[in-house]
């Protein structure tokens, strides 16, 4: 089931009430730093498992009570830091289970994920999507002596982006981000190479088409602005831009990402070119 909307009240950087309403499909979150964009994403997170943050918002590490991948079998929550994990795969999750490590849950838990096991039925729209990663980043991932690889390469030797694309081709083989499932993704474009960013949009495009709902916290202009263009008239997109007034978060949405205000992203685009016309006069 889809998330329609979020209140808060005097939760960390949410002072006061707050409130936003969301699409069923790829929800786009601008804003600079210290606006609750993580803060939102956790939330919601924590949240939709039935958990009270308010429990949790004094935790740096943000640790909630451990599940298993069975646990959200019919209704999966994934939440993809802004760490990629998949790499310090061999032996974490054991020594995890053994010693209180000092790792967000969020790291803890999308390694469990991506090491669940394979589905056996595939919709037609997941092998669509699972062959379109597969074809950018040149073979499928496994998980083999607590290693991933894609084809044969370890994932500690392969590009950043490629890494990126390869975790969502795992856990999209798992069965766990088709219909139902709630995606959660701080920063997507960090490391990711700018000519790879079209390929991500398309594809979590075509996952929302699937029946996924995605929240996306995002710094970059190119990946909101990708939305805007590669979305199709069906397809559900929504933008909103979180901002400070005064100390309390504010929210503004559109179905445009140009038509945000604020915009701190192309704000700062703006900056920069009156900077250069500047410097060009002398």
């Amino acid at each position: 089931m889809a998330i329609n909307r979020v209140e808060i009240k005097n939760f960390l950087v949410f002072k006061g009430e707050f409130a936003m309403d969301f699409c069923p499909g790829v929800n786009v979150i601008i804003g600079g730093n210290a606006t609750g964009k993580t803060t939102l994403l956790k939330y919601l997170w924590v949240k939709e498992r039935g958990l009270d943050p308010d429990s949790f918002k004094d935790n740096l590490y943000w640790h909630t009570p451990k599940y298993g991948v069975d646990d959200y079998d019919k209704h999966p929550l994934i939440f993809i830091p802004v760490t990629e994990m998949l790499t310090h795969s061999k032996g974490f999750l054991g020594l995890n289970t053994r010693f209180e490590m000092p790792f967000d849950q969020t790291e803890v838990d999308i390694l469990a994920f991506a090491t669940s096991p394979v589905t056996r039925e595939l919709t037609l729209n997941a092998v669509k999507t699972l062959d379109k990663i597969k074809d950018v980043i040149g073979g499928e991932v496994r998980y083999e002596n607590d290693t991933f690889y894609i084809g044969e390469r370890p994932f500690s030797f392969e590009a950043s982006g490629y890494r990126k694309l390869g975790l969502l081709w795992k856990l999209l083989r798992n069965g766990l981000l088709e219909s139902d499932s709630v995606l959660f993704w701080d920063e997507p474009e960090n490391s990711l190479n700018p000519e790879l960013m079209p390929v991500l949009v398309e594809i979590l495009l075509e996952l929302q088409r699937g029946g996924a709902q995605i929240f996306l916290a995002t710094h970059s202009e190119i990946l909101a602005s990708y939305f805007d263009v590669k979305h199709k008239p069906d397809d559900s997109v929504m933008f909103y831009s979180l901002y400070k007034d005064g100390e309390q978060i504010k929210a503004d949405e559109s179905e445009r990402f140009d038509l945000l205000v604020p915009n701190n992203l192309t704000a700062e685009q703006v900056e920069l070119y009156e900077q250069e016309v500047e410097k060009g006069l002398g």
